[in-house]
């Protein structure tokens, strides 16, 4: 063999080499980006699909919810490699010849069920209570935003409560309470207003004879998250920590002529700091008391089918569409055409485009009779409402019953 030989086939092992190792880095590597591309997609399926139900409410079509239950994908990962060469050991040229392949194919899968049954039902046309509004204001919401979407009223002040269903045909009663929503937004930038937690004992029984409770029973009270104190006389009572959600005002907020007024549209007991947030049921409010003050904020909660109609109204409805009675229009006093933005404005706005292109400045979009609906990239209001919407919807409905039939879509070839 000359000197040639060995350079000739060590070339040819060393692409083939190469081609093997870059072979095997392709499938760990594609699978990072196909986890990452998952997610994302479920992700923006998730937001459209409650997008366009809102369309579906404001043109009374009726929602449909779907949930993602598995993704399956199968990766398939081939090279072929074919090396051939010659050498002339009596002068002339050597020559190598090599061939190779590398294939690669991916075959996701997705499997959706429906949302449905007794339970779900019951979830979303049950009203969210406090404890839900307490979770999403401890979690970081601004407390006037979550009042103005989950809120049907306080203290008596109606947040357009015919507007928890189809689009009502009359004006709601809205005004009072709006103007109590940005007064509290107004004295938080002012750091005059803020809602905040308190830790408080709270009494779960009347008191009891010491020599009643034993050993089984302090148990039990500890199991179940409570305890026995003990009292003078030889009794003992049973205390529950809870966390209180509160609208405090600052020291100084007496000064303050906003203060005032947010205290008289809530009917709200002059010079205290903190009142309560609690059901309306479980406040002192009287609706045939006018005169009377309050030392709690009563609210009267939506339920989460509530919200999604109540948000439902500001999608922007082509004029033909109002004109065609596909959607209701809203009329004043005067018979005239009542805009919702007056409400809703700076809280939600999902726009429409004749388009036949996804609008280009769309953070989440969706076709609905042969037009775009979308929320605006730049909208950040409008994003963090809906970003809002899409948490109590999860804290509503988790954890339910799915109704089969489950449709498995095949993604890909």
């Amino acid at each position: 063999m000359s000197s040639r030989e060995p350079l000739v086939f060590w070339i040819a092992a060393l692409v083939a080499s190469s081609l093997v190792s870059t072979g095997c880095q392709i499938g760990p590597g594609r699978l990072k980006v196909a986890n990452s591309h998952y997610s994302d997609a479920v992700r923006v399926a998730t937001a459209e699909q409650l997008l366009v139900n809102l369309v579906r409410l404001r043109y009374r079509d009726g929602a449909m919810f779907l949930a993602v239950t598995d993704i399956t994908t199968q990766f398939e990962f081939n090279t072929a490699l074919d090396v051939n060469g010659s050498v002339v050991t009596q002068g002339g040229a050597d020559s190598v010849g090599i061939g190779g392949g590398i294939s690669y194919s991916e075959r996701p899968t997705i499997s959706f069920s429906i949302l449905g049954g007794e339970t779900f039902q019951k979830r979303i046309l049950k009203p969210l209570g406090i404890a839900a509004i307490s979770l999403l204001a401890e979690s970081g919401w601004r407390g006037e935003r979550v009042l103005q979407v989950t809120a049907e009223g306080m203290n008596g002040l109606k947040n357009a409560p015919i507007a928890s269903g189809p689009t009502p045909g009359t004006v709601p009663d809205y005004e009072g309470f709006l103007e109590a929503i940005r007064l509290m937004r107004t004295l938080r930038i002012q750091r005059l207003l803020d809602f905040e937690y308190e830790t408080r004992r709270e009494p779960l029984s009347a008191p009891l004879p010491a020599a009643s409770i034993d050993g089984e029973h302090t148990v039990m009270a500890i199991q179940a998250g409570v305890e026995f104190e003990a009292l003078e006389g030889d009794r003992v009572q049973l205390f529950v920590e809870k966390r209180r959600l509160v609208m405090r005002f600052a020291s100084k907020a007496d000064a303050s002529d906003d203060v005032a007024r947010l205290r008289d549209l809530l009917r709200l007991e002059p010079g205290l700091r903190r009142y309560d947030v609690v059901e309306l049921e479980e406040s002192d409010f009287d609706p045939l008391d006018p005169e009377k003050r309050l030392t709690e904020l009563g609210i009267d909660t939506r339920s989460l089918a509530g919200v999604l109609y109540y948000l439902s109204n500001g999608v922007q409805v082509p004029p033909e569409d109002l004109e065609s009675g596909a959607v209701t229009t809203t009329l004043d006093a005067g018979q005239e055409p009542f805009d919702w933005s007056t409400l809703l404005g700076g809280l939600f706005e999902v726009r429409t485009s004749d388009s036949l292109r996804r609008p280009s400045d769309a953070a989440f979009a969706v076709r609905h009779r042969g037009r775009w609906f979308y929320i605006a990239d730049s909208d950040q209001t409008t994003k963090t409402t809906f970003l809002l919407l899409g948490n109590l919807f999860t804290l509503q409905t988790g954890d339910v019953e799915e109704v089969k039939p489950v449709l498995t879509l095949p993604v890909g070839g």
